[in-house]
């Protein structure tokens, strides 16, 4: 791994895994690493897993598109040095926030040890007869403090994080997280992984947009769980680093509490270590060998979902892409590309949309018809609508600012006297009211 005097850049600040250097030349940027370093137990260990800081780095890019229309974030350009290329980004210098955004849609780890003493997670109070890995019946928002390198994060609940950053950055950082892990979920889900789990981080730019920043979704960060083999009170196989936790947990001989120092990881714990995060990678892309960019599709898994395997249902066959075809956003079901939330505070899990009636045209112009408009929330970047007000410009039409939207029709018996049901509907299913609004009319 490259020092910071091989690259000759004043050294800002390190932490377990990531560097981050001053680029003198460019005001307001600095140059994120990624090492190949792996910690657990608050601990460096070694040695490194070969490519890590590629797989982190490679993920993190890939998911900062996937989201580029839920949230901005902090990346300039990949155009790095070449001793780092591959394994670091140019990004903006934010005034990053002193708290870890966490979203869990699954209980496990911390969330689950305080479950089975309280019954509750930040504060959050939780159903009965929930086990290791059972699915949340929504979302939950469970921040917790940045500690420092040796120190431990600790979990707390919405006030205190108030306490912390004030509460309309609160809510902000809590709308951001859930329409994330929301997003994203539904994503990884199409692509056979359970995400357990995410951390996220976010920080200001000098005119108070929030973005986010650090890395996003990577298996570092978050807990990515094999959909094939997920299943409630038993042991999950992930593709992140609790497999090294593991090892040292119950293999290695060492005890966390210790004081003492970890051993070191021997290789076939290396070489697993590094199969996996690359695993992960491939099936979120679609890219056989992430590393040299070769792509051959999804596979066959991706078609398996965790509902697929709740119910015992097969896999469904995922047919070979097309010549020419580029797997990623494009490889998701369009209706999977907006989520779905039960309301502004916390979405809930991922709800099928119906498949469509047959069309009834002749019938449709006789009969009162209910529209639910749906828009991206003013602060929600909206790409579709600037790319499309960008070529009205281009062809002359100055002056017009175009936001797009979804509208839904929705006809039936009493259709106009059903509004607040129709309301309901929209809420929950039609609308992803973290980052959409609607509204509901009567057209005659």
């Amino acid at each position: 791994m490259t020092s910071a005097d091989d690259l000759g850049l004043p050294l800002l600040s390190e932490g377990k895994v990531r560097r981050l250097y001053r680029l003198p030349d460019q005001t307001g940027r600095l140059l994120m690493v990624a090492t190949d370093r792996i910690s657990a137990y608050d601990h460096i260990l070694s040695p490194d897993i070969p490519d890590k800081g590629k797989v982190l780095t490679g993920i993190s890019l890939w998911w900062f598109d996937q989201l580029s229309d839920v949230v901005e974030n902090h990346l300039v350009s990949t155009d790095v040095p070449d001793a780092v290329a591959g394994r670091a980004m140019i990004v903006e210098e934010l005034d990053m926030f002193p708290v870890e955004c966490v979203v869990r849609g699954y209980l496990t780890g911390s969330g689950l040890a305080e479950y089975q003493k309280s019954r509750s997670v930040c504060g959050i109070k939780l159903p009965e007869g929930l086990k290791d890995g059972s699915r949340l019946p929504q979302p939950i928002f469970t921040p917790a403090t940045k500690a420092e390198y040796g120190e431990h994060d600790e979990n707390i609940d919405f006030e205190t994080l108030t306490g912390i950053v004030g509460a309309e950055a609160a809510d902000r950082l809590r709308r951001l997280s859930l329409a994330i892990y929301v997003r994203a979920e539904q994503i990884a889900r199409e692509r056979g992984i359970v995400l357990a789990d995410t951390k996220v981080e976010f920080g200001r730019r000098p005119d108070g947009t929030v973005v986010l920043g650090d890395e996003v979704l990577t298996p570092d960060s978050s807990r990515f769980w094999d959909a094939r083999d997920w299943h409630p009170g038993g042991k999950n196989p992930s593709f992140d680093k609790q497999f090294v936790r593991d090892w040292l947990t119950f293999a290695s001989g060492w005890d966390p509490r210790s004081g003492e120092e970890p051993p070191e990881l021997p290789a076939n714990v290396v070489t697993a270590t590094r199969n996996r995060y690359l695993e992960a990678w491939s099936m979120l892309t679609g890219i056989a060998d992430p590393l040299s960019g070769e792509h051959a599709g999804q596979d066959a898994r991706a078609g398996r979902t965790v509902d697929d395997v709740a119910s015992g249902a097969e896999p469904q066959s995922v047919p070979e892409p097309a010549p020419g075809h580029v797997s990623g956003p494009a490889a998701v079901p369009e209706e999977a590309s907006e989520p779905v939330v039960a309301s502004e505070q916390e979405p809930a899990s991922i709800i099928e949309e119906p498949s469509a009636a047959p069309a009834q045209p002749d019938r449709i112009g006789a009969m009162a018809r209910v529209v639910v408009d749906v828009m991206p929330k003013p602060e929600i970047l909206d790409p579709q609508g600037k790319a499309i007000t960008g070529a009205l410009g281009r062809l002359g039409h100055d002056g017009l600012t175009v936001r797009q939207g979804k509208r839904f029709e929705i006809t039936g018996e009493d259709v106009a006297d059903r509004l607040d049901e129709i309301r309901a509907i929209a809420e929950g299913m039609l609308a992803n009211t973290v980052i959409e609004s609607y509204d509901v009319r009567v057209e005659d």
